[in-house]
Order: C-alpha cells, then sequence, then structure tokens
C-alpha cells in the first residue's frame, strides 16, 4: 500500500506510486516491466510534481543510504551545481532538492514501505511482484 496526498505520502492508497520522467529510457523501460507484469501503479510526473520534503524524508527514511540513494551522482544538474565535491548534510540535501528536483534520482518508485530506486529488473521482480 502507498501512502499519498498530493504530492505526498501521508494517506494510505492500494497500489505503487511510481515517480518518472516521459523522456528517460530507464523510466520507460521500469514502466513497460510494471505494464507487462500487471502492476498497478500511478505514474507521476518527477520534475512538474516532485515528491514534497515530507515525502522525500519518509522515502529516504526506506533506504539504507538515505537521502544520498535519492541523488543521481551522474545527471547534469549534479555536475552543473558542483556538488561532487560538497560534503552537505541530510538536510542540506533535501534543500537541494527542493530547489533543483532534476537531482533526484529516477525512477522511485514505493507503496509507502518499500522504495526502488532506478531500475534493475531483479530487484522489480523480488520487491514489486510480492
Amino acid at each position: 500500500m502507498n501512502l499519498q496526498k498530493g504530492k505526498g505520502v501521508t494517506a494510505f492508497v492500494a497500489k505503487w506510486l511510481f515517480y518518472s520522467y516521459p523522456s528517460c529510457s530507464t523510466c520507460r523501460d521500469a514502466e513497460r516491466w510494471l505494464s507487462q507484469e500487471g502492476i498497478d501503479y500511478e505514474r507521476v510526473h518527477i520534475y512538474n510534481d516532485p515528491p514534497d520534503r515530507a515525502t522525500l524524508q519518509r522515502l529516504a527514511s526506506l533506504l539504507p543510504g538515505g537521502v544520498a540513494d535519492l541523488i543521481s551522482t551522474r545527471g547534469r544538474a549534479y555536475r552543473e551545481l558542483g556538488l561532487a565535491d560538497k560534503s552537505l548534510s541530510p538536510q542540506e540535501w533535501l534543500d537541494m532538492i527542493e530547489q533543483h528536483p532534476r537531482l533526484l534520482r529516477r525512477p522511485i518508485i514505493t507503496d509507502g514501505q518499500k522504495v526502488l530506486v532506478g531500475y534493475k529488473q531483479a530487484e522489480y521482480e523480488e520487491s514489486v511482484r510480492s
């Protein structure tokens, strides 16, 4: 089940919330897999309707690396902002994500209890199917 209200994760819903970017080939691959497997999900444009701070904190709390697991360190925004040599606290990273949602690694999928960032079919098979 997913916790959702508006952009955030705050009320129960019976499907996965899938944050993606339509031009992202990895997002399209993940979405293709979800559709082929008949997984019920709601697509959210990760940049037009980014997760709010409370949602980001909730997602980070479910990831082994916390907020760092949400950051796309290979992305253009990360490079352009010169973040490679920065040592930021989790709260500072959240501030940066709020100002620059393109820092988010994509796709992100959650049911409110599990979170996957990026797309690896084996991880989806293990976590999303079960």
